[in-house]
């Protein structure tokens, strides 16, 4: 069986919504390389709490920032 790909879409949401990296960081108590770090879909274990964090700061599912593609 094929396995997919994990896409994560957060630095296409973040423009999509004009909002900043930056301010993501802070409204989300996060890193900043953190946060550059999913932005760029460098990371490559995803920590629950932090996509929990991020959103919760952005008010927006799971799935508006992360992918599966098969």
């Amino acid at each position: 069986m094929a396995q997919g790909k994990i896409i994560i879409k957060l630095d296409q949401y973040l423009k999509t919504h004009n909002i900043s990296r930056c301010s993501l960081a802070r409204k989300g108590e996060l890193r900043y390389d953190t946060i550059l770090s999913y932005c760029r879909n460098e990371v490559t274990r995803l920590d629950t709490d932090t996509l929990a964090k991020i959103c919760t700061a952005l008010d927006c599912n799971i799935n508006d920032i992360i992918e599966l593609k098969k």
